[in-house]
């Protein structure tokens, strides 16, 4: 059986990466981590449709969380200094509900205490949790839905750029090209100096300095959230010609209409284009346009809107208004 044949060529994978061959630890990393992603999803599909086949899906959670959340809390207490490295720019940490309130008070422990109003943090987390966000919230106040995570995680990929700038080369600075144009002509060590040069003029991320910062989170959005028909107009002209860049946003349609446009196709050309393209997309795992995540305030804001772009711009404006209010 095929099942057999792919357990045994995963087990000859094993055995060399056990042996000390790097390119096989390689592989089978690669492998595991892919393939894990995968099960997230499959299981989180199950789960929501309501499905009990075997295994379970809430079982399988709750056995993945029985594993998780524990040795994270071990780790929490007894390797705080690498724990802190990623608590200190997250939102959350893992923990239990536990019946046991000696263990629930190990998990409480890893928050920081804020005062009555929720505005000020009193005491410390001991794993420094959300230390890095640097943003402005009321604890008591507000709703951490997921419009509130888009927001959280556009203040840190765009404000905070001299923490995530990485070279400002990867895939997840696309958008600054896109906003600064101009940028795209420039190369190397003179491409990562104007683009920090741009983003220093803007000044710090503040509500007095909201105006500077409006039009550039508007195009981080735009290049990350929109349809794909919005997105792809939003590009530089070079952006819409680059098949890489439709794979990593998800515009891949888009970019073969334009293809077309100069290079005619028979209509099976055109199908086995289609599907070499839809294939590779796969690998590329580009991230849905907001309307269709299934969250009650996305749907509820989709539900009042009759066009695609009616619909972005009225999510793109809420949750502009979230990172205006996060700001310091």
């Amino acid at each position: 059986m095929l099942s057999g044949k792919i357990f045994a060529l995963l087990e000859k994978l094993e055995a060399r990466a056990t042996a000390g061959s790097d390119k096989a630890k390689e592989h089978l990393t690669f492998l595991r981590w892919t393939e894990a992603r995968k099960l997230q999803k499959d299981i989180e599909q199950k789960a929501r449709a309501g499905q009990i086949g075997g295994p379970p899906p809430i079982r399988t959670l709750l056995e993945m969380a029985d594993f998780t959340i524990p040795l994270l809390l071990w780790l929490a207490e007894h390797q705080s200094e690498n724990v802190k490295k990623y608590a200190r720019d997250r939102w959350a940490w893992p923990g239990y509900f536990h019946l046991l309130k000696r263990e629930q008070n190990r998990y409480q422990a890893l928050l920081p205490k804020f005062n009555k109003t929720g505005k000020e943090i009193v005491e410390a987390s001991p794993i420094e949790l959300g230390k890095n966000l640097g943003l402005k919230l009321n604890a008591n106040l507000t709703k951490g839905n997921y419009l509130f995570l888009v927001a959280a995680d556009s203040v840190r990929n765009v404000a905070q750029w001299n923490v995530a700038k990485e070279g400002f080369v990867t895939p997840n600075w696309l958008w600054l090209m896109s906003h600064h144009q101009s940028l795209a002509k420039t190369k190397g060590k003179k491409y990562a100096s104007a683009s920090e040069k741009f983003l220093s003029s803007l000044g710090k991320f503040t509500k007095q300095n909201w105006p500077s910062w409006k039009l550039v989170f508007d195009t981080y959005l735009t290049v990350n959230y929109a349809p794909p028909d919005i997105k792809f107009a939003a590009f530089p002209k070079d952006f819409q010609t680059n098949l890489y860049i439709a794979y990593h946003t998800g515009t891949q349609r888009q970019w073969f209409e334009n293809f077309r446009k100069s290079n005619p196709l028979t209509a099976i050309e055109e199908t086995q284009w289609l599907a070499d393209m839809q294939a590779h997309a796969k690998f590329y795992d580009a991230s849905p346009p907001l309307q269709l995540v299934d969250r009650p305030e996305i749907r509820e804001i989709v539900n009042r809107k009759k066009t695609e772009r009616g619909q972005w711009n009225e999510l793109k404006d809420e949750v502009l208004k979230r990172i205006e209010k996060l700001a310091p």
